[in-house]
């Protein structure tokens, strides 16, 4: 039903993929990584190289991606799919061990940090790779914050509803003293 082809896929064919593969070799040490997911360690060098014959599977992207924790492989596929960036599960179940404020700060911190390397690229016109990476890697990032943020504020108002509506209703009706 499948046939193997000969054809090698290409950077520009998948440039999201590439770049999440490049930044998974930098960010992580391959040899631990490879063992953790028992595959031979020059394999998995071979196989986040798109010029190579030998491609990564899916199991072998979910065994990789489960040992290091790092989804950037997983955010590149879904980026040449046009969808966002993945949002762990378990993120979620634990994100009441973070204050929503805490959170909130930290997205804001994030993403003033895109606003810098924003300022970057437009005062030297040009964007280089580490940039590129960076901005890719902090906008997932935020991204996944701001799902997790909506979640918990969800999560934590739903659990009280009356004080929700009473909340609301204070905030509509007019303060006396105050008109």
């Amino acid at each position: 039903m499948y046939s193997q082809s000969d054809r090698i896929h290409k950077a520009s064919d998948q440039p999201h993929i590439a770049g999440a593969l490049r930044q998974f070799a930098e960010m992580e040490v391959l040899k631990e990584v490879a063992e953790s997911a028992k595959i031979r360690s020059q394999m998995l060098r071979n196989k986040l190289l798109l010029d190579q014959p030998h491609q990564l599977t899916v199991h072998e992207l979910i065994k990789i991606t489960k040992v290091s924790g790092n989804r950037c492989i997983v955010d590149g596929v879904l980026m040449d799919l046009n969808c966002a960036a993945s949002v762990c599960l378990e993120d979620l179940d634990h994100a009441d061990r973070v204050a929503l404020t805490d959170r909130a700060l930290d997205i804001t911190a994030n993403a003033a940090q895109l606003g810098a390397l924003a300022l970057d690229v437009k005062a030297t016109k040009r964007v280089t790779e580490r940039m590129r990476h960076e901005t890719v890697r902090r906008a997932t990032y935020v991204m996944a914050e701001l799902a997790i943020f909506v979640h918990d504020v969800e999560q934590k108002f739903q659990a009280i509803p009356v004080l929700t509506v009473a909340s609301d209703a204070l905030q509509a009706m007019p303060m006396p003293g105050l008109m």
